[in-house]
């Protein structure tokens, strides 16, 4: 999930003012799009698609 709270903080007193979330954003969405990412931009500078190749792909999921 992706979670954001906007909290004011004054005089040693933290208040939430905020809160909201999204369970179809983080996690393995937003790994996937990290990934997704990097395989775009290591075309782009050299030229290689690294989609097809699965010990790869396993390194960039990991490092997501």
């Amino acid at each position: 999930t992706f979670d954001v709270s906007i909290l004011e903080i004054g005089d040693g007193v933290f208040e939430v003012l905020a809160t909201n979330g999204n369970n179809r954003l983080g996690g393995d969405d937003f790994d996937q799009r990290v990934m997704n990412w990097l395989i775009s931009e290591f075309k782009k500078d050299s030229g290689i698609d690294l989609s097809s190749d699965k010990m790869a792909m396993q390194r960039l999921k990991e490092a997501a």
